[in-house]
């Protein structure tokens, strides 16, 4: 924009320190009176679209100057239906729009348009505020959400497990229970580092690196058995595999199907 509008627009904003001016970035919708606001002298109109010109610009150069998305309809949401239904009847009723515009509903559901979009110089232009402020929004929105949901699972896995707070949740299933962190973050609906800083918040201590508990020996067996379980489509390896070797199955057939060892299938057919 250049410096002799930039002196007309503040000059006319600073004249009409009453009237509501919005935000850089942000258009504002009267929703009760179904009308927008000007961002340069504060008033309220349908339609901005032929208003700004008042103020010297076109309406690409007003979203342009006050970072609003290029395809933003600077009219209240009534007008903006009004002028759509009128559109649409007017290509129904003409065979010459319907021609003029049918190479471009084929480049559209063929994705050419979009691709023409990204490669075109628009590309190279910097966001407009207001898609980086609906970005960021977005995203903050999609951490709470995320946050409320994984609190939500953790609330469920206390209350299943019969545990009062979570502090003692983490002391018997970790500590007590001697559990690993894998086992502990599955009983818990927590994530592996979500678990870590917790324990550290709980001024509870990690358990060696290496040291090969009871618990955490069977916590492993638990897994390696249901994944391999998963694998051959059963719900309990052992009785698959007992089954299977009632049916004449060899243990290096058993062995092939599970991706375990021989002595492993060994193991759990003939459990010692």
């Amino acid at each position: 924009m250049t410096g002799p509008r930039i002196e007309r627009i503040q000059r006319i904003q600073e004249s009409d320190r009453g009237g509501r001016h919005p935000d850089f970035g942000r258009l504002i919708r009267d929703e009760a009176a179904d009308t927008v606001i000007c961002h340069v002298c504060g008033r309220a109109f349908r339609s901005l679209g032929a208003h700004v010109r008042a103020h010297g610009m076109t309406a690409a150069e007003y979203r342009e100057e006050f970072g609003l998305l290029r395809a933003r309809a600077l009219s209240a949401r009534s007008f903006s239906r009004e002028q759509s239904g009128t559109r649409r009847a007017g290509y129904r009723a003409s065979e010459d729009a319907q021609a003029r515009f049918a190479a471009g509903r084929a480049m559209a559901r063929s994705g050419e348009l979009t691709r023409r979009r990204w490669a075109g110089s628009a590309r190279a232009q910097a966001d407009p505020h207001e898609l980086r402020q609906i970005r960021r929004e977005s995203l903050v929105a999609g951490r709470r959400t995320q946050a409320r949901t994984a609190e939500d699972r953790m609330t469920a896995a206390l209350r299943a497990g019969g545990f009062t707070d979570l502090g003692q949740a983490l002391r018997t299933v970790y500590v007590d229970r001697q559990n690993s962190i894998e086992a502990t973050a599955r009983i818990l609906a927590l994530g592996k580092g979500r678990l870590r800083r917790l324990l550290v918040e709980h001024g509870i201590e990690f358990r060696p690196a290496g040291r090969n508990s009871a618990a955490g020996r069977r916590s492993r067996i638990q897994l390696n058995d249901r994944a391999t379980a998963e694998r051959v489509g059963a719900r309990d390896i052992t009785v698959w595999l007992r089954e299977r070797a009632a049916e004449g199955a060899t243990l290096r057939e058993l062995a092939a199907a599970t991706g375990r060892s021989i002595p492993w299938v060994t193991a759990r057919i003939h459990p010692r």
